[in-house]
């Protein structure tokens, strides 16, 4: 039993997960494929009939935990379960697993969980691997989410789950990114700048956010380039990667200051001359913003401030 509430809540997250995907569902009959003497037999139920009653227990799970019922709870798990959850600690046994959920709601009263499902796979007839992600609200603390692996099996005609193991929840990088969304689209530059033309638009998965220019003057293109934005794990931070055709290339780092964003960006000419810029990007509405680059140097030359530019949605340009 773990003595820090916060620590129970984080190891118990699988548990609080993993029975949304037990189908209690019982068939009418004996074991699987007998009948009662004197009665018709009854089809046997198909995988999608089995993963319907699967993901339809989800929505029993939730009204369960939220009404902090443990028994109920422990119930969906077989007498010979296991449990292990992310630093290696396991447990045995559906009393062990009931226990724990009384603990959890005794500490936790009014904790709330959402479920979401991402995949039921069927092993054979009567085991199936259940995947998903779940995250818990409570009434004091922060929230806390983790992803789960279950087997389920049928026994006596119900599905129970008998293994369970939780593992740390990894966001996506569209996750980290969403503060960005509001990017995408299409834009061009307000007044005089009016040859700048940019598109804005999800890529590979809504993993990282591809930003495409173009220039011209008097009708013709003078610049094209593009820019990648993801999530760096390992600084923690939302970063760019930008190409030009000219063959151009540089990099820069992105940190939110209030509304604004600060980019520090250093590149590569094809001329193998370098450059450096503290560029700000401002929103305005949800249909302008403001564009600078200051700090601007090229081969530790210092150069001149450029903007603000105002940078408007092609939709809302009037």
């Amino acid at each position: 039993m773990m003595a820090n509430p916060k620590a129970r809540s984080a190891r118990l997250l699988l548990l609080l997960v993993g029975a949304a995907g037990i189908g209690l569902v019982s068939y009418s009959g004996f074991a699987a494929g007998a009948d009662a003497p004197g009665t018709a037999a009854k089809p046997k139920p198909t995988a999608a009939d089995d993963e319907k009653a699967i993901r339809a227990t989800a929505d029993e799970f939730v009204k369960a935990f939220n009404a902090g019922d443990a028994k109920s709870i422990g119930a969906e798990w077989s007498t010979d379960s296991e449990y292990t959850d992310e630093n290696g600690a396991e447990f045995h046994g559906r009393a062990a697993i009931e226990k724990e959920y009384a603990a959890l709601f005794k500490e936790h009263p009014g904790a709330a969980i959402t479920v979401a499902i991402a995949s039921i796979r069927f092993l054979g007839p009567d085991i199936a691997i259940e995947k998903g992600a779940a995250s818990v609200k409570f009434t004091k603390g922060e929230p806390t989410a983790a992803r789960y692996s279950v087997v389920h099996a049928r026994r006596d005609g119900k599905w129970v789950m008998v293994v369970g193991r939780d593992m740390p929840y990894v966001a996506a990088n569209g996750d980290y990114l969403k503060d960005l969304e509001w990017m995408i689209g299409e834009w061009k530059a307000d007044g005089i700048r009016s040859g700048l033309q940019i598109k804005s638009e999800w890529l590979a998965g809504r993993n990282f956010i591809k930003n495409t220019y173009t220039t011209t003057a008097d009708g013709k293109t003078t610049l094209t380039g593009a820019q990648i934005i993801g999530w760096n794990p390992r600084l923690g931070r939302i970063v760019g990667w930008h190409f030009d055709a000219e063959g151009g290339f540089g990099n820069d780092v992105w940190t939110k200051e209030g509304s604004k964003w600060i980019l520090e960006a250093s590149g590569i000419f094809r001329d193998g001359s370098e450059s450096s810029a503290v560029n700000v990007v401002t929103p305005i509405d949800a249909n302008s913003f403001n564009f600078q680059s200051v700090k601007r140097t090229l081969d530790h030359v210092s150069l001149p401030d450029l903007g603000p530019m105002k940078i408007v949605r092609v939709a809302a340009a009037k």
